[in-house]
């Protein structure tokens, strides 16, 4: 019986140690998963040159520079009005997002201007209401901005007057026009770049509604864009897609630029760290309560710019920039 016995402790003590490690490995990546989103009084938002002509650390470089730093991921919720315009930007690529009205585009060069912009890798239009598409229009029409592909939720010839224009607009400068999709992807910055997942509601023809989410994943840490999706489709997504889509991000752009409360279930699901809100406290009040019931972090964009950079280990610093707004 002797051996059977041993045979037996054996296998428990395998068994004991298999627990062990696969409870260490559990214990390991949820440690790994969790982020820290500091805020960096320290951090500028824009480059800044030192005494020896060099660029901060604490700062980002100048996209005119050829020399960028590697291995970061960076964004720009920028200070232009009650509007969507963000700047992404990865081992040396970019890609913008949306950009305002036609009456606000002096708030989005400025924001170009002050990070060395003429030319992204990606112009990405979240859908065609003026406060996303148009400065984006004006700029590339003017020659202001050039860019390496235009990405839109929709097809060619959409039959709104404002994707039309924007369609000629790209079309006369040369600029390749790519239709996403639900489920599309691209890697900003190359293989070990940032991961860029799309998704839309195609629920309804609403332009909010249906407009286009990006999520942004670079190693452990990530970002949730909402676009201009709110009330019944983000209901709809929580009952329909809660499981389909990867919801949980460190910072959460919110919907609709905060005018109305956020799901429930779906601000449960990404469990941020840091909400950006694209109003003022006034415009976004119903979900600035919601949040400070949760009591999650927010920053507003009409405060200043808000500038946001990882490694894509534990932690991301974040800062926010005061320094123009009369400008």
């Amino acid at each position: 019986m002797q051996p059977f016995v041993l045979k037996r402790e054996r296998e428990l003590l395998m068994k004991f140690f298999r627990i062990l490690i696969l409870t260490l490995a559990a214990v390991l990546f949820c440690a790994g998963a969790a982020a820290e989103v500091r805020f960096d009084e320290t951090l500028s938002a824009f480059p800044v040159k030192t005494e020896e002509g060099t660029w901060a650390e604490n700062g980002p470089i100048p996209f005119t520079e050829e020399d960028q730093r590697e291995g970061l991921l960076e964004i720009w919720f920028g200070r232009v009005n009650v509007c969507d315009c963000f700047v992404i930007r990865c081992n040396g690529e970019t890609m913008m997002v949306d950009g305002g009205t036609l009456g606000h585009r002096g708030a989005t060069q400025v924001l170009l201007d002050k990070l060395g912009i003429t030319e992204v890798d990606y112009l990405f239009n979240t859908h065609h209401h003026d406060d996303h598409i148009e400065a984006q229009e004006y700029l590339v029409r003017k020659e202001m901005l050039n860019a390496g592909v235009f990405l839109t939720p929709y097809e060619r010839d959409y039959n709104v007057d404002r994707q039309k224009k924007m369609q000629a607009t790209v079309d006369s400068r040369g600029i390749p026009y790519r239709t996403m999709y639900h489920g599309d992807t691209i890697m900003l910055g190359g293989e070990d770049g940032a991961l860029l997942q799309f998704f839309r509601w195609t629920g309804s023809t609403n332009a909010n509604y249906s407009s286009m989410m990006c999520k942004v994943t670079y190693k452990e840490r990530s970002v949730f864009l909402m676009a201009d999706v709110t009330g019944k489709a983000q209901k709809a997504l929580a009952a329909e897609q809660l499981d389909t889509i990867p919801w949980d991000a460190d910072i959460f752009k919110l919907g609709h630029h905060g005018y109305s409360r956020q799901d429930a279930t779906l601000l449960e699901a990404i469990s941020p760290d840091l909400c950006v809100v694209t109003n003022s406290k006034t415009g976004a009040a119903e979900s600035i309560r919601q949040l400070e019931r949760e009591k999650l972090e927010y920053r507003t964009t009409p405060a200043g710019t808000i500038y946001a950079r990882t490694d894509g280990g534990e932690e991301w610093v974040y800062t926010q920039d005061k320094s123009y707004l009369n400008k």
